[in-house]
């Protein structure tokens, strides 16, 4: 059965055995905007591994229902887990940038980090997970990443000790391993930090280094946080 083009994003608690019930922004975008009707075949992405393609049955001005034709798991899902830490931008829209790239290209967990260095302190959690719902669907995708509030640089060394592979972005000397090198044994958990405009500092680089984390080299040039972040994760989903 070939995929309906049409993707949609329902969260599992709308979806029975047999139907989806569409949110009601979603149920909008399917009537009012693509002007589906009863009868066409819909995709559906639950965020949680599930991809459905089903059949408008209803539309109401109260909602849309579908039934549900097939389902399959984890469709376009990379077999390995990366959690990505990337300070926060002053600009928001280099930040958005980041966000849905790293969608793309398979993030699991996606947090932004409070450093020191940190020169944007607000933070729209709101958007931000508008905008990774819209990645989801875009790239084809079946599992949402995880979007974390803003978190304390600290905080996330802390709770990452458990990642097989750990890596941290700075201005390295050229003597610091490749993200090939670390790719060779395969990891099945990675994470990646970046930090924000103005790097990391030393006591930071020195803590995450301290409990394990590798710095990591990306090159003679000098990268932007969100070039670097994206750079870091197009390496490890093609070394894996």
């Amino acid at each position: 059965m070939s995929t309906p083009k049409h993707r949609f994003f329902v969260p599992p608690d709308l979806i029975s055995d047999d139907r989806i019930v569409f949110p009601t922004e979603e149920a909008r975008h399917a009537s009012k905007v693509l002007r589906l009707g009863i009868g066409n075949e819909v995709t559906v992405v639950d965020g949680a591994g599930g991809t459905y393609v089903a059949e408008i049955e209803v539309i109401t001005g109260k909602g849309t229902i579908a039934r549900i034709l097939s389902k399959t798991m984890d469709v376009a899902e990379p077999d390995f887990y990366v959690h990505i830490g990337v300070g926060l931008l002053k600009q928001s829209s280099r930040w958005e940038m980041f966000l849905e790239k790293a969608v793309e290209l398979g993030a699991s967990r996606i947090t932004p980090l409070v450093t020191q260095r940190m020169q944007k302190i607000s933070f729209n959690q709101r958007r931000a997970e508008a905008i990774v719902i819209a990645a989801l669907k875009q790239s084809g995708r079946s599992r949402l990443p995880i979007l974390d509030p803003p978190t304390k640089f600290s905080k996330v060394i802390q709770e990452t000790s458990s990642l097989s592979c750990r890596m941290i972005c700075h201005e390295a000397s050229s003597d610091a391993p490749r993200i090939q090198q670390l790719m060779n044994s395969r990891p099945d958990s990675i994470g990646i930090l970046v930090g924000p405009e103005g790097g990391f500092t030393d006591e930071e680089i020195t803590k995450a280094l301290g409990a394990g984390w590798k710095d990591i080299w990306l090159g003679e040039r000098r990268l932007r946080t969100e070039t670097a972040a994206v750079a870091a994760l197009s390496v490890v989903t093609q070394a894996l």
